[in-house]
């Protein structure tokens, strides 16, 4: 098992430095003046040009070659702050190695992005998790239930699930709206976690549900069901110990993929319900056109979706 943890491990290093390359060509490819012109739009050309050295724009793109080199003095002798440096004192390596670093940098604001994201993510985890738990608890009910047994109910938890997964999420924000603020007024709506939690369950549950229910009824019929049953296996032992264990792998694949979402959170939720999580940061940070923030949310969501997959090998090897 460490020797298959540690090649996938291996395997991802190439996926991360193309997911970097992709990243760093998207938001460095534009002019460095027009970049500080988004920051300050009514700032005088030299004060552009300070931002543009302060932030490292001004260095070359890849590599620290004489011709750049040259480029920096008017009178044609190499700057002292590229003679001095190697080959890589360029935008890519340096960013590559304050990425390797976990220094992503400070916002428009001035503040740290790293401490940030982490004063963030707690929120995010705090209404995901509970979200999570309840539609995977719910969904496996359910599914191994109908599973078991078909007829009216089963009829009914199909429906229930093509309607689920057939309204949008703003349809379901715009009925809690109006259902916790008219009907049951226990709590807060803005501010408060249980309300975006409910959505969540009511908006995504639809989806497991179908696939679930699916997958496990594809096994009742399976030869190895029938042979339990003549053995006189009690039914509820059959489908969780025979049934649920070989759904397990395509499960899992659904399951351990949406992980990274309990950290990144949801946009429209957070933002609608006023909850301060890395979804709310990032809809803050596309409005404020603040791209240190986008590129480093790009990076947290790609790092966090690697050991994603990573988790899913690993759960099909325990699986197996």
């Amino acid at each position: 098992m460490a020797v298959f943890f540690i090649r996938r491990l291996l395997y991802t290093i190439p996926v991360a430095l193309g997911v970097y390359a992709i990243t760093f060509g998207l938001f460095h490819i534009r002019d460095p003046i027009a970049i500080a012109r988004t920051n300050m739009p009514q700032a005088p050309l030299p004060v552009l040009q300070n931002w543009v050295r302060a932030n490292g724009y001004h260095l070359p793109y890849f590599l620290n070659l004489e011709s750049h080199s040259i480029e920096e003095r008017a009178d044609g002798r190499v700057h002292p702050e590229f003679a001095e440096h190697g080959i890589f004192y360029s935008r890519f390596f340096m960013g590559l190695g304050d990425l390797i670093t976990l220094d992503l940098g400070v916002d428009r604001s001035g503040r740290k992005i790293t401490t940030e994201i982490l004063r963030r993510a707690g929120p995010s985890f705090q209404l995901m998790l509970p979200a999570f738990l309840l539609t995977l608890f719910i969904s496996l009910a359910l599914s191994l239930f109908t599973a078991y047994r078909k007829g009216r109910f089963d009829r009914f938890v199909g429906i229930f699930a093509v309607s689920s997964m057939s309204i949008a999420l703003p349809a379901y924000l715009l009925a809690s709206g109006w259902l916790f603020g008219e009907w049951f007024r226990l709590f807060p709506i803005y501010g408060s976690i249980a309300p975006p939690v409910v959505v969540a369950v009511v908006a995504g549950i639809g989806s497991n549900l179908r696939f679930f229910r699916t997958v496990l009824a594809d096994l009742v019929p399976s030869p190895f069901v029938r042979a339990a049953k003549l053995r006189g296996v009690p039914d509820r032992f059959i489908m969780i110990r025979y049934v649920l264990r070989n759904g397990l792998i395509p499960i899992l694949t659904t399951v351990v993929i949406s992980l990274p979402f309990l950290i990144t959170g949801s946009l429209l939720l957070e933002q609608f319900y006023g909850i301060a999580g890395m979804g709310d940061m990032m809809y803050s940070a596309v409005l404020a056109q603040d791209f240190p923030v986008i590129r480093a949310m790009v990076y947290v969501g790609a790092f966090l979706y690697m050991i994603g997959n990573i988790l899913t090998d690993i759960s099909y090897a325990i699986a197996d």
